[in-house]
């Protein structure tokens, strides 16, 4: 293990529950390069098992590996990676999104807009480049649901719980793709913040953003929800995230929350898709609800597919050109693991 992954390991831990991820760090000295998704909490995420077999598969000589670490130390993290010349990029997950952002040489447009990046790309200079394909890889996976239903993403009204980093993303991309968006969210401010930032980007008003109290005002009329809020460290993950979260959670609040979510699910449209990004070993509770209702829902398995096939052919796809490997190839083997 050389210096740098020996500083690095000071500051993070080799996440448990992804499937596919290296057990240690010495496992890097077996490969010519490797790229990282620092996460704030360990999460069953895909990214290990769907980048660790396309190297094999694409016969690249590289390990993908989520690890653990506090996003205050974001800038020794960055700083070490930049260091070492094995480090070729790679993601940044839960809580460090928005904090990476000050810490690369550059960023797409589209990840300066939403203030969030989700992959790091190194350049052949060394320089050190963000983009976000979070919000692509949700909505293609909403666009596609609606297709399977006879609608069209474009024209839709699309209701947004919560106001964070991927929330942002796919705020945006939804705007971008021609949806109209309503985002609530416990702090207003936030929401309606996001809703001014879109707007402004877009030149329009794609977007308007509120508190949770609207919800039984926006619900009705609306074609789809996505749930954005995701922290496995908040007592209020056990809620679904459309009823009422009262803390300190009780059997008593888990019920009012079960029952008030499903009073907002009777007054939707027959046809609305309920979504939550949450990646758990169970299907959420929202998800779970919704399901159990007739409604159709989408978690967040087809949004890691479809933004890892963005995000692996802009880092590697010159090189898997040159091997005649297509992005098309790339699907079909994600798709294959999944």
């Amino acid at each position: 293990m050389n210096k740098e992954l020996h500083m690095l390991s000071e500051h993070l831990s080799l996440a448990k529950k992804p499937l596919a991820n290296p057990a240690s760090f010495e496992e890097f000295s077996q490969y010519e390069h490797y790229t990282i998704t620092p996460i704030d909490h360990d999460y069953p995420g895909k990214t290990p098992v769907l980048w660790n077999t396309l190297y094999k598969k694409c016969n690249i000589h590289a390990v993908m590996a989520m690890v653990v670490g506090n996003p205050a130390d974001v800038h020794d993290i960055i700083a070490s990676l930049r260091r070492d010349p094995k480090y070729m990029g790679g993601g940044s997950g839960s809580g460090f999104k928005e904090l990476v952002l000050n810490e690369l040489d550059d960023t797409t447009p589209l990840a300066k807009a939403i203030g969030a990046v989700n992959v790091i790309k190194r350049e052949s200079d060394g320089r050190l480049i963000g983009d976000n394909t979070d919000g692509a890889g949700y909505v293609e996976s909403l666009a596609q649901t609606m297709r399977s239903q006879g609608r069209e993403l474009k024209g839709s009204r699309i209701l947004i719980l919560g106001a964070g980093g991927t929330g942002r993303a796919i705020a945006f991309t939804l705007a971008d793709r021609g949806a109209s968006l309503v985002i609530l969210n416990r702090t207003k401010s936030k929401a309606v913040e996001l809703s001014q930032s879109v707007n402004a980007h877009f030149g329009k008003i794609a977007a308007i953003g509120g508190g949770r109290e609207l919800i039984p005002e926006y619900l009705p009329s609306s074609d789809a929800l996505v749930s954005v809020i995701d922290d496995a460290t908040s007592p209020l993950d056990e809620y679904s995230t459309l009823g009422t979260m009262d803390l300190p959670v009780t059997t008593d609040s888990l019920e009012k929350n079960r029952i008030s979510a499903a009073e907002l699910l009777k007054t939707a449209r027959p046809s609305f898709i309920v979504s939550d990004i949450r990646l758990r070993s169970s299907e959420t509770p929202m998800l779970q609800q919704a399901r159990e209702m007739g409604f159709t829902t989408l978690d967040g398995v087809p949004m890691v597919i479809n933004q890892g096939i963005v995000a692996f052919w802009w880092l590697y796809g010159d090189h898997l050109t040159k091997q005649g490997v297509t992005k098309e190839d790339i699907a079909k083997i994600i798709q294959e693991i999944i």
